[in-house]
C-alpha cells in the first residue's frame, strides 16, 4: 500500500556521471569535483571530455513504479546537469516530471575560462528557462561563480543574490537554498567555505524580510549528510519565522522529524518529502543508535557505482513517525505530495486529494 493518495519527490537528480578518469594511488575527489561541473552530455562529448552527463531517467522511472512515487522535481545540482536534458525528460514525461531552473551554461563557461562568471549573467540564463514549460522555481541552492578562490562578504553575496530573487519574483516561483554538508568526499568545490548563503542558513531571514512574496525551499532541511543537527536548527528557526518558508524532510530520521513537527510556529503545509535520489550518498545504518541511520559519503569504500536507493529508506523512517505520533492521514498526505502540488502548481488527477476546507 502507498503511504499516501499522490507522491511527490521534491529533490530528484535525474541526471548521472560517467568519468573517464584514472586515479593513481589516493583518489583526488576534489579535482573529480571541480571536472564534474564542467560535464558535456554524453551525444556531444569527444575523446577530450573526461566527464559526461547522461539521462538518467529510466532509472528514475524504475524506482517511481516500484515505490508508487508520482512525481518528481529534477534539479540541476551542482555538478553539470543540464536544463536541456531536464526539458526532454519532462517532454517525453510531462505527467512525471518538473525541473528547477539553473544557469548551468554560465557556470560551465567561468569554470573552462571561456567567459567571466557575473549574477546578472547567471540570473539571465535562469531567466529564459523559467519561461520554458515545465520549469516551476530556481536551484539547487543559490547560484555561485565556481571559478571563486576566497571567501566573500555577505554583503556583496547578497548583491548577488538580489538577482535570482528578482527573478524568481518576476515569475512568481520558489527559490531553493542549500542546507547540510557531505563529509566523505572533499568536493574541492569551496562552496561552503566561500559562500556565507552555503554555510548559515538563518541568513535566508534576511532575504524573506526584502522578499516577502517568494517562498524558500530548505533543500534537505538542513540534513544532506552526517548526523550533526545544527542546520536542522538553524532551518527550524527560520521557517517558523515565515509560513512560505519550507523544509524537505527526506533524509531526516523518524525522531529528527519531531523537531519541525514539534515546532508550533511550523505548520505540517511547510513540510515536503524530498531526498537526494540519485546522489551517490550511501545510507550509513547503525540499529539501536542516535540516530539509527544517516546519510553521508565514506571516502575509504571509494564511489558508490549502484544507483543509491534512497526512497525505501527514506518512507520506512516516515512511516515509523507517522505511527509513532499516529499522524492523521490527511497531513502525511500533505507531507508527501500534497504541499509540493500547491508550492509548485502541479496537475493531479483529481483537486479534491489533499486536506481543504472552505469558510462559510
Amino acid at each position: 500500500m502507498k503511504l499516501g493518495r499522490f507522491l511527490v519527490e521534491t529533490h530528484c537528480h535525474a541526471q548521472r556521471h560517467a568519468a573517464r578518469i584514472q586515479m593513481d594511488g589516493d583518489a583526488d575527489y576534489g579535482e573529480l569535483a571541480k571536472k564534474m561541473v564542467t560535464a558535456v552530455p554524453g551525444d556531444e562529448a569527444t575523446e577530450d571530455d573526461e566527464v559526461i552527463v547522461y539521462d538518467n531517467s529510466d532509472r528514475v522511472l524504475r524506482d517511481m513504479d516500484t515505490y508508487g512515487v508520482d512525481m518528481c522535481v529534477l534539479l540541476p545540482g551542482t555538478f553539470g546537469f543540464t536544463n536541456e536534458m531536464h526539458a526532454e525528460m519532462m517532454a517525453e514525461h510531462p505527467e512525471k516530471f518538473v525541473a528547477a531552473a539553473y544557469p548551468v551554461q554560465t557556470m560551465k563557461a567561468a569554470q573552462r575560462g571561456e567567459e567571466e562568471w557575473t549574477a546578472e549573467a547567471a540570473a539571465a540564463e535562469v531567466d529564459e528557462w523559467l519561461e520554458e514549460d515545465g520549469f516551476r522555481m530556481i536551484g539547487e541552492g543559490m547560484p555561485y561563480d565556481p571559478t571563486t578562490e576566497e571567501p566573500m562578504e555577505w554583503s556583496e553575496r547578497k548583491d548577488e543574490l538580489r538577482e535570482f530573487f528578482d527573478v524568481a519574483a518576476k515569475h512568481e516561483v520558489p527559490i531553493r537554498w542549500h542546507t547540510g554538508y557531505v563529509s566523505g568526499y572533499a568536493t574541492g568545490l569551496g562552496i561552503f567555505d566561500h559562500y556565507p548563503d552555503w554555510s548559515d542558513p538563518t541568513l535566508a531571514s534576511q532575504m524573506k524580510a526584502e522578499y516577502p512574496e517568494v517562498p524558500i525551499i530548505f533543500d534537505h532541511g538542513g540534513m544532506q549528510a552526517t548526523w550533526r543537527e545544527h542546520h536542522v536548527d538553524q532551518c527550524c528557526q527560520v521557517a517558523a519565522s515565515f509560513d512560505d518558508v519550507y523544509l524537505e524532510i527526506g533524509l531526516y530520521w523518524a525522531d529528527l522529524m519531531k523537531k519541525p513537527m514539534n515546532d508550533p510556529n511550523i505548520g505540517v503545509e511547510q513540510l515536503l518529502w524530498g531526498t537526494d535520489w540519485g546522489a551517490s550518498m550511501p545510507q550509513i545504518s547503525q540499529p539501536n543508535e542516535d540516530p539509527p541511520y544517516y546519510w553521508d559519503q565514506i571516502a575509504d569504500r571509494g564511489l558508490p557505482a549502484h544507483q543509491v536507493d534512497f526512497w525505501g529508506p527514506s518512507l520506512r523512517q516516515l512511516q515509523k513517525f507517522a505511527m509513532d505520533r499516529d499522524l492523521p492521514q490527511e497531513e502525511l498526505n500533505l507531507i508527501l505530495g500534497g504541499n509540493a502540488v500547491r508550492l509548485f502548481d502541479l496537475d493531479v488527477p483529481d483537486n479534491r486529494m489533499f486536506r481543504n476546507y472552505i469558510d462559510l
